[in-house]
């Protein structure tokens, strides 16, 4: 027991003289060139230490560094890829007897760290170590097995003053041309074991922003093991806030699975601030929140029981993202209450000032420039289709386009290969219903689009006012149109559309316009008073069918079915220089009978030309038609015709500016029936 007690007196008496004599006898300084030695050659780097070092054994090892640097690779754009003002670093020295690891403190003061990946793709943090590999390691061939043979040595591991403080982080890519940095970096740990929850809190500064993070896991223990450990996430800045709160498992791959919780005041300024500025048509995009059920397995994520509101619109239903392909592919399917998509349209284009007087219905010219705008000539990117694949399904109580109201609707997108399909398989319009599909394809660079529309029984006056501001069409009416077209701007679209359609309105009205009145009293005087916003033709059917080639609308078969009056019409409509030359054949005839009518009874028919830009059309007789139409049945001409006398009246009175005597050598409709019949 004696020799027990005076050997445990001279082990006391050791640790006293290494705790106290040891660090004041062992000149540190003189080491400072052996680890920079070592270092080196280690990592084919320099080391530089311009502060002082400081040790100490009791209570714990404890290092102090101060004024570190550590070179940077070759060719980078600092000469050091860190430096540290001061390293404090204390470990418990018993606790490593036993494989723990025991960390009473652990503190990085302003550390400054620059992650570099030059242009040939080589980043600075990959070390010069062939020098430091010994010579029968077999090239590293067992490093997989050492790293995981070191992982399963540690038993334990306890953190305690783990800190770093003020830190900032820079990364450049010279290959990619991306640069950001973090500043202001501070962030505290907590581990009291590894089978203890941890945490960690702090904050970093990026872009001028503020953003803090919290992480708490349950068990690191069993996320080191690849086991599953409940796990809490919250990153809270200015521009987005994000919470996660459920269960982590890390095993070969992250997997996340619990309450998820993203929001974004406004997307554009979430865009911006990360260096991604949206240029995207529009006021939208603005707030944005979503949350539900997570579950992710590394590049695969899917989100279900899910709320969304982006903007005004709010809605339900499953998302999920594939990363795992070339493109990133997204599922979706949503119900939406009501989507407006006019925050997403690109502004309207202001349109050219009308030029002149315009003729309007006077039956001038019509001249002037066409007013209401003109297509674009700013080339259309459609490269966004290129970006990724989706297969996304919308079920929406109603859909706002501009000032055109859709009732309860569904709708199945399809993007792949830059091609989007969109089938619009059931449509409330009007008080009708339809159905539709648009196919855009941008594979080749530019746009080329097609869209079929069936539509019937719907409201053509509300629809064509919200629509076009067309308000002079009334009637229940059914609609089907087929066209296609290719180009890179907005008027390479239209001078290339290319298509076919019919339409039909029943039992409506053409408003702005008595015919029935013009027919009984034709000229110039009575065709303006006909056009009159009080005036209105009651018809019991209007139809036609149109062909487009390379933008122009040609129509040849327009009829109308009125209890006084029967009309025909053709002519073209060019969209590209959005002008107007149609003719209508107005018949008034000498019966009531409305629909089922013969359309070819007897009676005085004039037509009237339309013609002008789309801003400013003109409405004019023409007189010259009328007469031939008339020569077709001569009988019911010589009828109307009673006499020299009141054919000479009758004919006076269709030429603009009264008598009829005018320059003489001019040619009227009455030189024109002479002509024909003779004196």
């Amino acid at each position: 027991m004696k020799k027990l007690l005076i050997g445990l007196g001279v082990i006391v008496l050791l640790l006293i003289v290494a705790v106290i004599v040891v660090p004041m006898l062992v000149p540190l300084e003189s080491y400072k060139g052996e680890i920079q030695a070592r270092v080196k050659e280690q990592t084919g780097r320099d080391l530089r230490i311009d502060g002082g070092i400081s040790l100490s054994l009791l209570p714990s090892l404890a290092v102090s560094v101060e004024n570190v640097g550590f070179a940077n690779a070759p060719g980078a754009s600092t000469p050091e890829m860190a430096t540290i003002d001061r390293l404090d670093v204390a470990l418990q020295i018993l606790p490593l007897l036993s494989g723990e690891v025991a960390i009473d403190r652990f503190i990085l003061d302003k550390p400054v760290i620059t992650l570099e990946v030059d242009k040939n793709g080589r980043p600075n943090w990959q070390l010069d170590t062939a020098a430091a590999a010994p010579s029968g390691d077999g090239g590293g061939s067992s490093g997989t097995g050492g790293a995981a043979d070191a992982g399963g040595s540690l038993k334990e591991l306890r953190l305690g003053d783990v800190r770093l403080v003020d830190g900032t982080l820079t990364y450049i890519d010279h290959q990619g041309g991306q640069e950001f940095k973090v500043s202001d970096v501070n962030m505290e740990l907590s581990l009291p074991s590894l089978t203890s929850p941890f945490a960690a809190e702090g904050s970093a500064v990026w872009n001028s922003q503020k953003v803090s993070l919290e992480i708490d896991a349950e068990s690191p223990q069993a996320l080191m093991s690849g086991e599953t450990s409940k796990l809490a996430m919250k990153v809270d800045s200015a521009p987005v806030t994000f919470s996660f709160d459920g269960a982590a498992r890390n095993a070969g791959a992250l997997g996340l699975q619990g309450a998820l919780a993203l929001d974004v005041p406004s997307i554009r300024e979430l865009a911006a601030w990360a260096g991604q500025p949206l240029d995207f048509p529009g006021d939208g995009l603005g707030p944005f929140n979503i949350a539900g059920e997570l579950e992710m397995v590394g590049a695969k994520v899917a989100l279900t029981n899910a709320k969304i509101r982006l903007d005004e619109i709010n809605g339900d239903g499953l998302f999920s993202v594939d990363a795992t392909g070339a493109k990133p592919f997204i599922k979706a399917e949503l119900n939406v209450e009501e989507l407006n998509v006019n925050p997403y349209l690109p502004p309207e284009q202001e349109g050219a000032a009308a030029g002149g007087s315009g003729g309007g219905a006077s039956g001038g010219s019509g001249g002037g420039t066409a007013g209401g705008g003109d297509w674009s000539d700013d080339p259309i990117d459609v490269s966004a289709l290129g970006l990724l694949n989706a297969d996304l399904a919308f079920n929406a109580g109603g859909i706002l386009f501009k000032d055109v109201k859709i009732g309860k609707s569904s709708l199945a997108v399809i993007l792949k290969d830059s091609k989007l399909t969109a089938d619009l398989a059931e449509m409330q319009l009007y008080d009708g219903a339809g159905k539709g599909k648009i196919t855009v394809d941008g594979s080749s660079g530019k746009p080329s689009l097609a869209a079929d529309f069936d539509l019937a029984n719907f409201q053509a006056g509300p629809f064509l006012n919200d629509l076009a501001k067309f308000d002079r069409i009334l009637g229940t009416t059914e609609s089907k149109v087929s066209v296609k077209s290719s180009g890179g701007t907005q008027r390479e679209l239209v001078s290339n559309l290319n298509g076919n359609g019919a339409v039909v309105f029943r039992d409506g009205a053409i408003k702005g316009i008595n015919l029935a009145a013009m027919m009984r009293n034709i000229s110039v005087a009575a065709i303006e008073s006909s056009f009159d916003e009080a005036q209105a033709t009651d018809f019991a059917e209007l139809s036609g069918t149109f062909k487009i080639a390379k933008g122009i609308v040609t129509n040849d078969d327009l009829t109308m079915v009125a209890p006084l009056v029967r009309m025909t019409g053709a002519g073209t409509v060019p969209l590209p220089p959005r002008t107007v030359d149609y003719t209508v054949k107005p018949k008034l005839v000498g019966s009531l009978e409305g629909q089922g009518g013969q359309s070819d009874l007897a009676g005085v028919a004039v037509p009237i030309k339309v013609s002008g830009p789309w801003s400013d059309l003109s409405y004019k007789p023409d007189l010259a038609g009328a007469l031939k139409e008339q020569i077709k049945d001569p009988g019911a001409v010589m009828e109307k015709l009673q006499n020299e006398e009141g054919a000479k009246g009758l004919l006076e009175g269709l030429v603009p500016g009264g008598s009829g005597d005018g320059d003489s050598g001019s040619s009227s409709p009455l030189d024109l029936k002479k002509g024909l019949f003779g004196n």
